[in-house]
This record gives C-alpha cells, sequence and structure tokens, in this order.
C-alpha cells in the first residue's frame, strides 16, 4: 500500500517526534501536524507553526508566514519498510495546506550537511542568497538554553511562497 497523509494531533505529533527525530526531539510554537501514514501505522510527521525567530515573524515576513518546523520520518531500509519518499510527501502536504490556508510565505530550514533532497523533490526552492551561521537566540537581556546543534543552516521556500527566489539560472549549493 502507498503512503498518505492525514491531519494528526499536534500533541501525539509531539510524543512521536520525540521518540523519532534523530537530532532535535523537542520542539515548541506548532499551530498543526501532518502524519505520513502507510497501513494506519505513522511512518513520518511534520510539524508547522509560526517562525522560530521572533525577527522573522514581525520584521521581515509577513503575518501570514509559516515554518515547517520539524519533519521526522523513521530510519532505517525505507525501501523495504515503505517510507521511502515520506520526507517529499510531507513537504509537498505541509505547503498545499499553507498555501490552501491563505499563507503567503512556507519555508523551513535543514542542517548545511543535509543535501535537501526530499525537499528538491517536493518542488521546493533553497535560497541560496540566504546565509545562516546559525548559533542562539542567546541575548544578554533574555538568556536562552544553547542549541542542541546551532550550526549552519541553510533556508527552503514552497514554490509558490512570496519570498521565494526565482528558480531560473539558480546555482545548487556544493
Amino acid at each position: 500500500m502507498s503512503l498518505e497523509t492525514r491531519p494528526i494531533p499536534v500533541k501525539r505529533a509531539l510524543r512521536w517526534n520525540k521518540a523519532t527525530h534523530r537530532r532535535l526531539p523537542d520542539v515548541a510554537g506548532l499551530m498543526w501536524a501532518i502524519a505520513a501514514l502507510r497501513d494506519s501505522q505513522i511512518v513520518g510527521i511534520a510539524l508547522v507553526g509560526r517562525p522560530n525567530a521572533r525577527l522573522l515573524d514581525s520584521q521581515e515576513l509577513p503575518q501570514d508566514a509559516l515554518q515547517v518546523v520539524r519533519v521526522a520520518v523513521l530510519e532505517g531500509d525505507a525501501s523495504a519498510s515503505g517510507h521511502k519518499g515520506a520526507n517529499s510527501i510531507l513537504y509537498g502536504a505541509c505547503a498545499r495546506a499553507a498555501r490552501d490556508m491563505g499563507a503567503v510565505d512556507c519555508f523551513t530550514y535543514i542542517h548545511h550537511d543535509e543535501p535537501g533532497t526530499s525537499l528538491r523533490a517536493a518542488g521546493w526552492v533553497e535560497d541560496i542568497a540566504h546565509d545562516s551561521i546559525g548559533g542562539s537566540y542567546d541575548r544578554p537581556s533574555r538568556a536562552r538554553k544553547a542549541p542542541v546543534e546551532g550550526g549552519r543552516k541553510v533556508r527552503w521556500w514552497a514554490p509558490w511562497s512570496k519570498h521565494a527566489p526565482e528558480t531560473a539560472g539558480r546555482k545548487q549549493r556544493t
């Protein structure tokens, strides 16, 4: 049987993410979630919310922007367990749902060492002009705990996003 997507309660998706995500089990600030299912069993989830960075939420992007905050899919031999392509299906479902709800932008970040294959397969556009050094939201006026992995990130946009870069003549990152 093929993969399908369904809405999932955020609390259930958070529990699944905590048990499954290989890098970042905790996440906050969510609005909704989508599950990828095979034979009625969850093989992946996507969590969507407002932009994580306060400045992105209030200044750089419009109020109708959504961020895919986390995607987690079962590890292992994807072709044998039936979840090959689940990441791409989830990114595509998030983009369609966000657009249908009236968002003018939908974006996500991945770690610099990830190739972005699933995003590319879902039609998302890499923002090669965006330079993120990563880091922490910690400030002298408001202390934050250190991020688990605060390294460089790469931003990707849903293809219909207002702020998505033009795709013609784009270079892939190396």
